[in-house]
């Protein structure tokens, strides 16, 4: 059961960020790393409806103090994500992203005690030498070298950071459910992301001059592909969470979901003119055999 929700949360993950990355030409990074939650809370709203709802009298102590944690986190998470997706091609940026599976797997580990398998070690190894032979492989792009550069860095801080609190809220989901800690996460994340994205606008006013004018507009223009970013994040993270109640390891179902690498980078060759390498198509089949090993368990 957990291993079909993974790989449905994987296919909705695929779709979704693909979409993503066509809206971040039109819409600030600074204000997708709100809006992607932002819109997707009446969608969230909606799922209460379908599953018990814990009220936060009804929930620990302990529950808010990890969620203070996991907020903060998240926010830097989102902001390092779609600033990255800004400024690299998403054929660079979707492969790195499957470093997550490993953080994951380590994350599992420390966090909650989970130990990996031989197989899962060995799927991470995989996974990591894909990763960097997809990274070497643009390395070679003199004219986007700087900006791959940074979005490098910021994909690595991403990682490291989710390889933690993505394993903390296995805690929470299992003193409430999917949708109720879906939607106390979002709930707190999206206003917390949007004060440091006004404080982050007001040190740079300059730059950030015309941002809620041009805001607007990209949501008046792009409100069909931001709704169905909303509908796919819903879905994919109630199913995410389910199965991470469900799988034998949490580190697991996100190695599952990095397979959407795969799609992602096609969707980017057929339907953004994007140029994938020889190298880096030996990085993506190494990432797919480590991804294989990893669902093996």
């Amino acid at each position: 059961m957990w291993f079909g929700l993974s790989v449905f949360a994987m296919t909705l993950l695929a779709a979704r960020r693909t979409q993503e990355k066509q809206l971040a030409g039109s819409i600030s990074s600074l204000a997708m790393a709100w809006l992607q939650q932002g819109i997707a809370l009446p969608f969230i709203i909606l799922t209460l409806f379908f599953a018990k709802f814990y009220w936060p009298s009804e929930l620990p102590t302990d529950f808010w103090v990890i969620m203070a944690f996991y907020v903060f986190f998240g926010a830097i998470d989102l902001y390092c994500y779609f600033k990255a997706l800004s400024m690299a091609d998403v054929s660079y940026v979707a492969p790195l992203m499957s470093l997550v599976a490993v953080a994951n797997v380590v994350g599992a580990y420390f966090v909650l005690g989970q130990k990996p398998t031989l197989h899962g070690l060995l799927g991470a190894a995989l996974i990591v030498c894909g990763a960097y032979l997809v990274n070497r492989a643009k390395r070679g792009d003199i004219h986007s070298i700087k900006t791959n550069r940074l979005a490098l860095f910021l994909i690595l801080l991403l990682v490291i950071i989710r390889g933690f609190y993505s394993n903390i809220e296995v805690f929470m989901l299992r003193d409430s459910n999917p949708t109720t800690f879906n939607f106390y996460s979002s709930v707190l994340t999206v206003p917390f992301v949007l004060l440091i994205s006004m404080l982050f606008i007001r040190k740079r006013r300059t730059e950030y001059i015309n941002y809620w004018p041009d805001l607007a507009k990209g949501v008046r223009k792009h409100y069909l592909a931001l709704a169905f970013v909303g509908v796919t994040y819903t879905i994919n993270m109630i199913a995410t969470y389910q199965a991470k109640i469900l799988s034998p390891d949490a580190g697991y179902v996100g190695a599952i979901k990095s397979a959407s690498v795969l799609p992602v980078v096609l969707i980017g060759i057929f339907f953004l003119n994007e140029k994938v390498v020889r190298m880096q198509w030996v990085g993506l089949c190494l990432i797919i055999a480590g991804l294989a090993l990893l669902a093996m368990n």
